[in-house]
């Protein structure tokens, strides 16, 4: 119901033709609305020149790098209908927004208007494909991030294509990975994520060193422990930037939480070395967006003593709360719409454990 009245609410705006109510647009409440309804209904609005909300719309474009647009972008500026300024500013905005979607189909849109008698267009579009290969960080969908730098933001892709690559069994460490870090999850109550993000660091009320903390590099085992982000206390779901060399670090003071006897030879000494160092390894199976489980083992670490705050002070590189995009992907769970699931681009690690 609450869906209905949106979009009621929406085609309300439409109809009435008023440029002061489009306004009201930006009241709306889409909480409750997956990405996909959403930018279909701002395309809609966007369609219209009976309003002034077309460079806000194509500002909204450009930073979502949502594909479905690019049709829509390309005809406006060819088409040239809405109107604006001599210079275009947003023709400009709408080649900007091809620009960073950065799809094959974009970059054809920006090649025919490149080839428009307009010279103001023309230029625009010219110049956003003579950058093309050097603004590569920019392109695609992204977890929208404010902490973090456009080349290390975390990168996502449709489900079924992550299924697709990702291997199906054995024990792996899987993750977003950039050149020099590996992102790692972690979900707290709000108060504990506010202080981390704020501070780029972990630590505040309500955070403890004298306990130990688990991290997670794998997203969608992250989205079955935190129950995206719906459990007690877990309510906000963090991605932590960590220095693959300071991850690796922490890999070698290892031991497994359960006893292996191939591995420790005698129960003895896995004891003794599981009293004194202070990083755990677990191994528990994936699961689905759906929750269950699957063949593939997945990896969590915890953390207590030196080793947490080795991870703290000098591990953690950037602290970002995705929580938002968290939430809106978990309506299309909830719908049982994972067709239009979208998950971070994640690969296995080549770390090995070597346990003593």
């Amino acid at each position: 119901m609450k869906n209905q009245d949106i979009f009621e609410q929406f085609d309300a705006i439409l109809s009435s033709k008023d440029p002061q109510k489009a306004y009201e647009f930006y009241q709306l409440d889409f909480s409750g609305c997956t990405e996909d309804e959403v930018i279909q209904m701002e395309m809609k609005l966007f369609d219209e020149t009976w309003h002034t909300l077309h460079d806000e719309l194509a500002n909204g474009f450009q930073i979502k790098r949502n594909p479905a647009v690019v049709q829509l972008l390309c005809k406006t500026v060819l088409d040239g209908k809405i109107p604006e300024l001599e210079y275009k500013p947003i023709s400009r905005k709408c080649t900007w927004a091809l620009a960073d979607i950065g799809t094959e189909e974009a970059l054809e849109c920006l090649k025919a208007i490149a080839q428009s008698k307009d010279e103001v267009l023309a230029e625009y579009a010219q110049k956003r494909i003579r950058l093309w290969e050097d603004e590569l960080d920019r392109k695609g969908q992204m977890i929208r991030a404010s902490r973090v730098p456009f080349g290390k933001r975390i990168r996502i892709e449709p489900y079924y294509s992550y299924l697709d690559r990702i291997p199906k069994t054995g024990k792996r460490i899987i993750g977003f990975q950039t050149d020099d870090e590996m992102v790692v999850y972690q979900a707290y109550k709000p108060s504990i994520a506010e202080y981390a993000v704020e501070k780029q660091t972990l630590g505040g009320l309500g955070f403890s060193f004298k306990r130990m903390s688990w991290i997670k590099p794998n997203f969608l085992w992250m989205m079955f422990r935190s129950g995206w982000a719906e459990k007690i206390n877990q309510e906000r779901v963090l991605a932590i930037w960590v220095k693959k060399k300071a991850f690796e670090q922490i890999l070698n003071q290892a031991i497994l939480t359960t006893f292996d006897e191939e591995i420790y030879g005698m129960r003895e000494i896995w004891q003794r070395q599981l009293s004194v160092k202070r990083v755990r390894v677990q191994w528990d199976p994936d699961h689905d967006p759906q929750g269950n489980k699957l063949e593939r083992k997945a990896i969590q670490l915890g953390l207590a003593g030196e080793a947490l705050h080795f991870f703290a002070n000098e591990a953690i590189q950037y602290v970002e709360d995705i929580t938002p995009f968290v939430k809106k992907q978990s309506l299309y769970v909830k719908r049982n719409e994972l067709d239009k699931l979208w998950v971070p681009v994640e690969s296995e690690s080549d770390y090995t454990i070597n346990f003593h």
